[in-house]
C-alpha cells in the first residue's frame, strides 16, 4: 500500500498510434503500469484501449486512481472504455466506463484505432 501512494503518474504519448497517450505509472523510476487512451475534442469523447498495473500491484487501486486521473484532467470528456480482460473490465464496471466494443463511437478519430487493444500490455515489471 506504501507503494500506491509513492507512484507518480506522467502523460506520455502512446507508441501504438498518433492520437494515443498514455499515463505511465512510475514507482521510484521504474513504470509499474500504463493506461492508453484516445480523446476527441470535437466531441469531448474519450476512449480508455489499454490498461496495464503490474502484478504485484493489481490490487492496489492503481488502475482505479489512473482513471479518476484521467477524468480529472479531461473533467469535460465522457469516457467509454473498450477493455476486454476480465481484470479490466471489472475495472471499467466499477468506474462505471460504458464498453465500446464496436469500436470508437467517435467519428473524428480513425476507424479502428482501438481495435484489438486493451490485451496484455507493456508496462515492464
Amino acid at each position: 500500500m506504501l507503494a500506491y501512494r509513492d507512484v507518480v503518474i506522467f502523460h506520455s504519448p502512446a507508441p501504438t498510434s498518433e492520437r494515443a497517450q498514455s499515463l505511465l505509472l512510475v514507482y521510484i523510476r521504474r513504470v509499474v503500469g500504463e493506461v492508453t487512451y484516445e480523446v476527441c475534442e470535437h466531441c469531448a469523447s474519450g476512449v480508455i484501449t489499454q490498461v496495464d498495473v503490474a502484478t504485484p500491484l493489481q490490487d492496489s487501486g492503481l488502475g482505479t486512481r489512473a482513471v479518476a486521473h484521467l477524468r480529472a484532467c479531461y473533467p469535460e470528456v465522457t469516457w467509454r472504455s473498450c477493455l476486454a480482460q476480465r481484470m479490466t473490465r471489472d475495472l471499467a464496471r466499477r468506474m462505471r466506463l460504458p464498453n465500446d466494443g464496436a469500436g470508437l463511437s467517435c467519428p473524428h478519430l480513425p476507424p479502428g484505432a482501438s481495435a484489438g487493444r486493451g490485451g496484455p500490455g507493456r508496462a515492464r515489471r
